[in-house]
């Protein structure tokens, strides 16, 4: 073997010294396919480009890819119009590209443009995750290089840049960049004693990147979103439009995974969210509310009292009349724009429009849906100038529920009802001198029924609607199509524990009836009529066409240790929840008729 190997290499060096080969030979054919085998490149192709575009923060900046559809009709329109200012829609026609100028612009947000680069060649340092673009020009030059090494096949070329970095193309398969370290001495001559390497890539193929899919162009429907207090949506303290663009991002997933066969026969297209930023307008120059706070603002602990001006004084501006309204009218243009700007990009658009609120956005919809004027005719069931109350019927009926009808007129001396009891803790009912276990119970039931489980902020609307009937909130199922595993373990350990209990007092009830009457034959299982099983179905009110309108999250394994510690936690985690997506979107697709599919896991 290690002859047959020094053979080979002797003749393909020499075929390479000298070209000119005598066909008559056998043993030149054998090595003329030996070489054209081993050594001879493939004919120079000229690299296929992908379009990125780039995305700054505080701490780092990075390249993200277009989808190759949008990326081909950048290409496209780069190609065409190099003269010319040419305008292309990406990304659902969110953001318009200026190809010439190389700038990308939000079309429904305030934002600065961002970089966008037609890009070929790629590196990677030794610490580095991912490969980043190197500039159009740099690209060019490197490419040319690259060619004119496989034309030639003429490798160890060595690139040099005006900063004093170089790139030499050892074989098609390495390629590196020297980066300067410091000064150099005279007598060093190997860059890789002078440098720090880095890996060159031509060609997004040949680099670690995942292009995302291309946004089916159909919307079926519209949802604008409203945020809650502060400029902040999450834990991680990202924008209104960061949290938007990632809820997006998990519905065009589920729509690919849920409603499959729908989107591939055509059937259904998308469904375009929208973000709704009223806290920009509320402090900004105009307002001249953040000018005024800093006023009266003391120096002390700065950070948390910027922290609370920005985010907990917008609850104390919603109860001001003043601030209310600018508020509300904010909201209500900004969809209105929005509407407006969506509708002559999308033309075609024939589908209904929604709106989500999260926190305190939802009660800002909440007003102006229902003040909002749709014709003659006032809200059906509640006088026109007439606030939306509370049934006051609600705390007699709970507590003839619970057996505890006596201290109704305790309580209503106090002007408790069941908003107040929610806030009330055990101490605050012993001093009206209930015992203690009518306080549990109320205290308990009133907790349970009115907030919403690991949500702080969250109530309950159905027990305003339907109060005859005692309903637990519906469980909002998981997007895989199955409980969380620990809560089927609970459930289970809950049905064994039932179970067992029924099954020995069973046996303990026969046994006794059996020395009472003579024995009878017991009717089979498949004559019960499944009736009597079933709970009848709930009409919740004429809102929501009658359906269910309370939902809760299932919780996490570790979110059952500790209801408080993750109380924050619970209240900002819809926004990157694929079980809410998955809630919203059944709703949407439900109503035009379009079957919901449970992917095989």
């Amino acid at each position: 073997m290690p002859v047959l190997k020094s053979s080979v290499t002797t003749v393909i060096i020499f075929l390479q010294v000298s070209p000119v080969v005598d066909e008559a030979s056998p043993s030149s054919t054998f090595s003329f396919e030996m070489l054209d085998m081993e050594s001879v490149p493939a004919p120079y192709q000229e690299v296929q480009p992908h379009w990125f575009f780039c995305r700054r923060s505080d701490d780092n900046t990075s390249w993200l890819p277009f989808s190759r559809e949008d990326s081909d009709k950048l290409e496209n329109a780069c190609n065409t119009g190099k003269h010319d200012e040419v305008v292309i829609a990406v990304e659902g026609e969110r953001y318009d590209v200026h190809v010439k100028e190389r700038k990308r612009y939000a079309v429904y947000w305030e934002q600065g443009p961002t970089e966008v680069r037609r890009c070929t060649w790629f590196y990677k340092g030794d610490k580095d995750t991912i490969f980043l673009p190197y500039p159009e020009d740099v690209s060019k030059s490197l490419e040319e290089a690259y060619m004119i090494a496989v034309t030639l096949n003429e490798w160890k070329r060595k690139l040099e840049f005006s900063n004093g970095e170089t790139v030499i193309l050892h074989n098609p398969k390495l390629i590196m960049q020297y980066q300067p370290i410091g000064l150099q001495d005279d007598w060093v001559s190997s860059p890789s004693e002078q440098t720090r390497p880095q890996t060159v890539k031509r060609g997004v193929n040949n680099i670690s990147v995942e292009i995302p899919d291309g946004e089916p162009e159909k919307v079926d429907h519209l949802v604008f979103m409203v945020h809650g207090i502060g400029p902040a949506c999450d834990l991680r303290f990202r924008s209104i439009i960061q949290c938007v663009n990632d809820f997006r991002s998990a519905s065009l997933s589920l729509l690919a995974s849920h409603y499959k066969h729908a989107q591939q026969d055509g059937q259904i297209g998308r469904v375009e969210f929208l973000p709704v930023n009223w806290h920009n307008a509320l402090h900004g120059d105009a307002t001249g509310v953040d000018e005024d706070i800093q006023r009266i603002t003391l120096p002390s602990i700065s950070r948390l009292r910027h922290f609370t001006n920005d985010t907990l004084l917008d609850l104390f501006f919603y109860n001001s009349p003043t601030y209310c309204q600018t508020i509300v009218d904010t909201v209500a243009s900004e969809i209105n724009k929005l509407h407006t700007l969506f509708k002559q990009r999308h033309s075609e658009f024939k589908g209904a429009v929604s709106v989500v609120g999260h926190s305190l956005g939802s009660l800002i919809l909440f007003d102006l849906l229902t003040n909002q004027r749709t014709g003659s005719k006032d809200r059906e069931g509640v006088p026109s100038g007439e606030p939306f109350r509370l049934n006051c019927d609600t705390l007699q009926q709970t507590l003839t529920r619970l057996g505890l009808e006596q201290y109704l007129d305790t309580l209503q001396a106090e002007n408790l009802d069941l908003e107040s009891l929610a806030l009330c803790q055990d101490t605050d009912l012993k001093d009206l001198g209930i015992p203690l276990g009518p306080r549990k119970k109320i205290l308990n039931y009133v907790r349970r029924k009115w907030l919403s489980e690991y949500d702080p902020v969250a109530y309950r609307l159905e027990p305003m609607i339907v109060t005859e009937v005692d309903l637990e909130p519906m469980l909002i199922p998981h997007h895989k199509g199955r409980k969380r595993m620990h809560l089927e373990l609970k459930d289970s350990l809950t049905r064994m524990g039932m179970d067992l209990k029924n099954n020995v007092w069973g046996l303990l009830r026969t046994a006794c009836q059996s020395f009472a009457r003579p024995p009878v034959a017991a009717l089979p299982s498949s004559s019960v009529s499944a009736g009597q099983t079933e709970q009848p179905e709930i009409k919740v009110g004429m809102l929501n066409g009658g359906r269910r309108i309370d939902y809760v999250l299932q919780e996490k394994p570790i979110e059952s240790f500790n209801e408080y510690l993750f109380a924050i936690q619970s209240h900002l985690c819809y926004w990157e929840s694929e079980d809410t997506a998955l809630l919203l979107l059944k709703e949407i697709y439900d109503k035009q008729g379009v079957a919901f599919e449970q992917p095989q896991q």
